[in-house]
């Protein structure tokens, strides 16, 4: 295996790559603590493994594969593993970094249903601009509906999700800021023409088909 294929993967069709290798820990994590009968931990780490596993079905960029995949990671682990209890700013980082990572794999799946414009479409300004807000928006939107679960979570199931409205105006910040990040990263993205399928190494057939 030579070192190009090592990085960018399809070592077997299996297996493909370390972003595989990723999901197979998620949904390996899962089956641990299903043995382990801790079935609340089993069942959102299989979500969120399911989430990636889709993911590689619909053949997302590299990238994007790898962003979505670590953001699930992070949440999952984060919160089988208690690392929001052990580490003060670990809820600050997610509710930072899943945004950014997460935002832009949401366009690019609209773009897949011919709602927004595709970031490999030859375009013009106000379309980057375009990408750019609607991206933003999404992410934020995402960050919302998050904070609005936590709120009735905590009133139906007597979860203790949400702490106060400081700490839910400071993620939504938070989300914001990530969101924003991702939507400039896809901006850069659509600019350079770099596509929203997988690609080939050395070549772009998947580009000229229907995803």
């Amino acid at each position: 295996m030579d070192g190009r294929t090592l990085l960018l993967g399809d070592w077997t069709p299996w297996v493909r790559d370390g972003i595989d290798v990723l999901r197979l820990i998620i949904v390996a994590g899962a089956a641990v603590y299903a043995v382990d009968g801790q079935w609340g931990s089993a069942a959102l780490l299989t979500a969120l493994g399911s989430v990636t596993l889709v993911a590689r079905l619909v053949n997302l960029p590299r990238l994007y594969d790898l962003a979505l995949t670590l953001g699930m990671a992070l949440q999952g682990f984060g919160e089988t593993l208690g690392l929001y209890d052990q580490f003060v700013r670990f809820d600050d980082l997610v509710h930072f970094t899943l945004p950014m990572l997460t935002a832009p794999v949401v366009y690019i799946a609209l773009a897949r249903l011919d709602v927004v414009p595709d970031p490999r479409d030859e375009t013009h300004l106000q379309h980057y601009v375009g990408i750019g807000v609607v991206t933003a928006a999404l992410g934020v939107a995402i960050g919302a509906l998050w904070e609005l679960f936590e709120w009735r979570s905590d009133a139906w199931f007597g979860t203790a999700l949400s702490e106060d409205n400081d700490d839910t105006n400071g993620d939504l910040f938070r989300d914001t800021l990530g969101s924003l990040v991702g939507a400039g990263l896809l901006v850069v993205w659509a600019r350079f023409g770099w596509g929203s399928v997988r690609r080939i190494p050395g070549v772009n057939t998947h580009e000229d088909i229907s995803a």
